[in-house]
């Protein structure tokens, strides 16, 4: 059980997964559920598409997908990522690509917990929330780095 980090289909490699899983813990605590096991894969567009394609039965590019498998509070599921999308938000927000991997990660754990963003007002408070706890990754890197 725990959160574990895995990449299909990419090269590159993250190095600040341990600041990610602490943010997760602190995520999972704070919205009042139990860690189960979560699998965060990172892969590429083409990867994701087909994801999309054989299981949501979309076919166009995302960031994230979530898979839900939870046991009443305890958080068991898989998101993917693509990180090709996540480049391609990063330059079209003018924001880095490490904060914008933080926040699609954010985003599929709030999925996970069990938030929606089908409409506006769930996708209100589904910003809402990435934005705090992106806040709060950032504020554990500045401590870190004090």
């Amino acid at each position: 059980m725990g959160i574990v980090f895995s990449y299909l289909g990419i090269k590159e490699q993250f190095t600040y997964t341990a600041k990610v899983r602490k943010l997760i813990y602190l995520m999972i605590k704070e919205e009042e559920k139990r860690l189960g096991e979560i699998n965060i894969i990172f892969t590429s567009n083409s990867k994701i598409l087909e994801i999309n394609r054989e299981y949501l039965k979309h076919s166009y590019f995302t960031d994230v997908i979530a898979f839900n498998n939870n046991k009443r509070d305890e958080l068991v599921g898989e998101i993917y990522i693509s990180v090709d999308q996540v480049n391609i938000n990063a330059k079209r927000f003018r924001v880095s690509k490490k904060d914008e991997l933080v926040r699609v990660v954010i985003h599929g754990v709030l999925h996970l917990i069990g938030y929606n963003d089908k409409l506006d007002e769930e996708r209100f408070e589904m910003r809402c929330k990435e934005e705090k706890y992106l806040c709060e990754f950032n504020k554990m890197n500045s401590v870190e780095k004090a």
